[in-house]
């Protein structure tokens, strides 16, 4: 794994006050100078002092950067695709000048079109849906830096109770809707906790390059779904079975890096477990949760 020179001491969030950017803020703001970026008008954040009011369609992210100038920027915003892509060449300019280190948090996506085995860090990314695009045309864009200046963080699915993969799941069950699964498909997931401190880990190792965040084992998606779904008290929940292909498929990431440490694994049953059963956030707990 590369390592880069510089040490951090400054890290702007952009995405802060999302589902993984509050956790990463509440797990860095003990160690760094740890700043964020919210979207929408919100007084929560808008009264808290760390936290920047920035939209990617309407706002320019230079005088962001510029005010605060970050040793470290943590990219994990859902935005429209030419906004995000446009803010992604000024901020790949900005670090470039400045030499600024950034991490962009991409996506299991980067290899729906890969579907005959689990995918590495090492494999081309290959997409057929716009958001595994987007997300390879970002991977592009930040690996135009100099190679101790990047970090590409994919992540395959994050469970948790507010993720919206076990926020679908609860709402199909509390309105008794059939829930899609996918009987062929094979897939790696993740919990938040679990991105987070991989995340610190990769920091102050000052590693660069690819990584995949990801559970060490796999499982089939109609077998990870029944299996949330009875930690959530549904035994039985109503099931729609989708069939995309006659074989077995895979959207998964595994890792063919360095092994973590152990405390930085985790398999798929610790993931289901800990993402189902882990606490539910309330407004006054946004950056607790």
């Amino acid at each position: 794994m590369p390592k880069r020179k510089k040490s951090i001491e400054r890290i702007r969030i952009i995405g802060g006050s999302g589902y993984l950017g509050r956790a990463l803020y509440r797990e860095f703001q003990s160690f760094y100078e740890t700043f964020g970026t919210f979207c929408h008008p919100d007084e929560f954040w808008e009264n808290h002092g760390a936290f920047f009011n920035y939209n990617s369609s309407q706002d320019e992210l230079l005088p962001i950067l510029e005010s605060l100038r970050p040793s470290h920027v943590i990219v994990c915003m859902w935005s429209v695709h030419e906004a995000g892509l446009s803010a992604m060449e000024s901020l790949v300019q900005y670090a470039y000048l400045h030499k600024t280190h950034l991490t962009l948090l991409s996506n299991v996506m980067v290899f729906d079109a890969v579907d005959h085995y689990p995918s590495q860090s090492k494999h081309r990314p290959q997409s057929v849906t716009q958001t595994g695009k987007y997300f390879i045309k970002l991977e592009r864009l930040i690996q135009k830096l100099p190679d101790d200046q990047w970090l590409i963080a994919r992540i395959a699915m994050v469970i948790g109770v507010n993720s919206p993969v076990v926020q679908d799941i609860k709402m199909k069950l509390a309105q008794d809707e059939p829930i899609e699964v996918f009987p062929n498909l094979i897939v790696s997931a993740t919990t938040r906790d679990m991105v987070v401190k991989q995340l610190h880990y990769l920091i102050n190792q000052k590693a660069s390059g690819i990584i995949h965040c990801a559970s060490t084992d796999l499982i089939h998606h109609i077998d990870l779904v029944a299996e949330i779904c009875a930690l959530l008290g549904r035994e039985c929940p109503r099931l729609t079975h989708v069939y995309n292909s006659n074989k077995e498929t895979y959207l998964a990431l595994m890792s063919d890096n360095e092994p973590w440490p152990n405390h930085l694994q985790i398999s798929i049953q610790e993931v289901i477990t800990q993402g189902t059963l882990s606490h539910i956030e309330t407004t006054k707990s946004l950056l607790k949760s």
